[in-house]
């Protein structure tokens, strides 16, 4: 379940590397959140199991903002404001967080129990589960903690390319029609007789021998061009 509160996360002693980011408008985003970029622009959110979102880390203690009651009960609380900025002098409406270490993170109950070195997806800001939908990595698991949940080094996260970034390519029809018995094997085509009697004879080969054999290795062809077409879209490299 997502963050409704500040949370002090526990997490492995290391040297902080802190970055800051700008906060989406209408958003609030609470100290120990999993912070992530939006899909298609400059400004950052929660952390969700969601289409395009770039994972950034954790956050961690608040700025200091024009006015100090936004920064009591949230990291910021940006739910009346513009967008935040942040320019090479300064920060408005943005949050500090942790871009490495360990941190520990509840695990989702729909999630298995997660093996050492196995990729941690985020759910939410506070949850992370070893199946996803759209696969925006955390980092990667590392330990069981003592709240129930699990470490994740959140230095390993990032995203599937062509699962989560940037847009499919346009849509690949499959190959119809039937043209043979696909068997999972290329076969060599059947070569004519030698010394057919006639015409009729040579024509009769052909048809009987050599056609089916060239038809069945283009139906083997067919079946893996669409089986590849439709793990693609699955993937979301093409487009549906």
């Amino acid at each position: 379940m997502a963050l409704s509160a500040n949370k002090i996360r526990k997490h492995k002693l290391h040297e902080r590397a802190i970055n800051t980011a700008p906060v989406d408008d209408g958003k609030k985003v609470f100290v120990g959140a999993y912070l992530c970029r939006e899909a298609a622009t400059g400004v950052c959110i929660p952390g969700a199991d969601a289409s395009g979102l770039v994972p950034l880390g954790v956050v961690v203690e608040p700025l200091f903002p024009d006015n100090p009651d936004l920064a009591i009960t949230a990291a910021y609380d940006n739910t009346a404001g513009p967008d935040g900025v942040v320019t090479g002098t300064s920060a408005a409406r943005a949050v500090n967080y942790d871009q490495r270490g360990e941190y520990e993170f509840k695990l989702h109950s729909g999630s298995a129990t997660p093996k050492i070195g196995q990729l941690a997806y985020l759910k939410d800001d506070d949850e992370v589960s070893t199946t996803s939908t759209h696969h925006v990595i955390a980092g990667i698991f590392t330990r069981p903690g003592p709240s129930g949940g699990w470490f994740v080094d959140i230095g390993k996260r990032g995203v599937h390319v062509g699962l989560t970034t940037g847009a499919s390519s346009g849509a690949i029809a499959s190959l119809t029609g039937s043209v043979g018995t696909a068997n999972d094997a290329m076969t060599k085509v059947t070569t004519a007789g030698a010394a057919p009697a006639d015409a009729a004879a040579l024509a009769t080969d052909i048809n009987s021998n050599i056609i089916p054999s060239i038809e069945n290795n283009f139906a083997d062809l067919q079946a893996k061009v669409n089986a590849i077409l439709a793990a693609l879209r699955t993937a979301n490299i093409i487009a549906s």
